[in-house]
């Protein structure tokens, strides 16, 4: 059953889009009284006088008629940007299969690619992103402003002495780094604590974060900033970090510019600090978790390949018998507001898991996050140099920067390779790969994640054409 749809694919099959029971009153109204047309009967008298009566009022319903023409469209698009993006069907011929809907969003993401500019149009970021997210697609305008370098000084630790906000937020700079779980972590976390030493920056890496806001994480470990801070608040990180990374979600760390007693606005707006965030193919990040969980002994080891193969296939096999998927990224994709949704009970475990697939697409587009990818590291690493833009102190530091930032470029991703003989994620792999019948359950079960991660690596692959864009513009650099 296909409980949720979108406007964009109820307007693409020829449905009129209709606003939810939950809809602004104000967009119902400008709807029905746009789709209102009343006949008016013109009756003719022998008297100049009624005549003329009569031609005015229809001169005025004429000029009426005009302007609902022309404010619909205006009524119809606020409608879109204001609304849910999530509707009932009204009967099961009204349904359509989500899988298909949030296909044909992965597909379109990236084609409207002709700036606003050339069209003699001011470009709104945040009307750009509001479209966005009600059709599901990214633009090359949207991906250019994601990776537009911020502004500070590489070796100036006083803060003071950097008065330049980054372009984005309108805020002094800060990068949110969201670690998903499995994803290079450990590659990205080394080199963020390098680029917090090189550059003399602040980092907190943060652990342990299960409520809504960031000071219920645990400090990990923290670069370049006072030794006696224990835990981290939205204070803390205002005043004494530039950088935080780690296992927390998207939304947790809204609130660092604002008052800290405000409820966060979870990407509702333009997002006040910069977030970024490595993502995988859901299989082989599967896979390399089951891998870590047995090599820290959290798990029933094996010895062998086949043996380490046969017990994901069992583990799948029995998931996928339960109507389950792998749901494990929305921990960090989702809010800490959407998380905490209630669904009723009239909702399959695939009603829900779809919702929040649709959210999470959402949530890359209302943060334009940076995306890297851990398939394209090398690619992805370009991206950070160039939106982690700086001016540095001198000549020797330019040249420690650029030193560091090759190393990271052409590093590849540590594998998951077990003590005993040959067990490595590549090689799991393969032996699953042996068995069609087994992929394509594993496929179903990844199936909403692999749509997370399809549109995600569209807007990674329109990040990286917009980096390259400017280095290859001298106008531009």
């Amino acid at each position: 059953m296909a409980l949720f749809e979108t406007i964009s694919a109820r307007r693409r099959r020829g449905h009129k889009s209709s606003p939810p029971a939950y809809a602004d009153d104000c967009n119902s109204a400008a709807l029905t009284k746009s789709s209102n047309s009343d006949e008016h009967e013109h009756h003719k008298s022998k008297s100049p006088f009624i005549y003329s009566l009569t031609a005015s009022y229809k001169s005025i319903l004429m000029i009426g008629a005009a302007l609902m023409l022309f404010t619909f469209p205006l009524a119809q698009k606020n409608f879109r940007s204001q609304s849910q993006f999530y509707l009932r069907p009204q009967s099961q011929n009204e349904s359509s299969d989500i899988q298909t809907q949030l296909t044909e969003a992965i597909m379109t993401a990236g084609e409207s690619d002709v700036a606003d500019e050339e069209k003699g149009v001011a470009y709104n970021v945040d009307s750009a992103v509001d479209e966005a997210v009600a059709e599901k697609e990214y633009t090359a305008e949207l991906a250019a402003r994601a990776v537009e370098p911020t502004v500070w000084t590489c070796g100036e630790k006083d803060r003071q002495k950097q008065t330049a906000l980054d372009p984005i937020t309108n805020q002094r700079p800060f990068f949110a780094f969201v670690h998903v779980y499995k994803t290079a972590g450990s590659t990205v976390r080394d080199f963020f604590q390098n680029y917090a030493t090189v550059c003399k920056k602040s980092l907190a890496l943060v652990v342990s974060c299960h409520g809504s806001g960031i000071e219920e994480c645990r400090l990990k470990r923290s670069v370049n900033a006072p030794q006696s801070i224990e835990r981290v608040n939205s204070t803390i990180l205002h005043d004494h970090y530039d950088m935080l990374g780690g296992h927390y979600s998207f939304g947790m760390a809204d609130d660092i510019f604002s008052n800290a007693t405000a409820t966060p606005t979870y990407g509702n707006g333009a997002p006040q600090v910069r977030h970024m965030t490595f993502l995988r193919q859901p299989i082989t990040r599967f896979v390399s978790h089951i891998l870590y969980q047995q090599k820290k002994g959290g798990w029933n080891m094996k010895d062998t390949v086949e043996d380490t193969a046969e017990d994901i296939k069992e583990m799948i096999r029995t998931s996928r018998g339960k109507g389950e998927y792998m749901s494990s990224i929305y921990k960090y994709l989702l809010t800490p507001q959407q998380r905490a949704m209630e669904y009723d009970q009239t909702q399959t475990q695939e009603d829900v898991v779809a919702h929040k697939a649709q959210l999470s697409i959402d949530n890359l587009l209302r943060y334009n996050a940076i995306v890297g990818m851990t398939e394209t590291f090398s690619q992805s690493m370009k991206i950070f140099e160039h939106a982690m833009g700086h001016i540095v102190t001198s000549t020797r530091k330019e040249e420690e920067v650029r030193a560091m930032f090759s190393r990271y470029i052409g590093e590849e991703v540590s594998r998951n390779v077990s003590k005993r003989k040959g067990i490595s994620t590549g090689s799991v792999l393969k032996e699953l790969n042996k068995d069609e019948e087994f992929m394509a359950i594993f496929r179903e079960f990844v199936k909403y994640e692999q749509m997370i991660v399809d549109f995600a690596m569209a807007m990674h692959q329109k990040q990286y054409e917009a980096v390259n864009k400017v280095l290859m513009d001298p106008v531009l650099v």
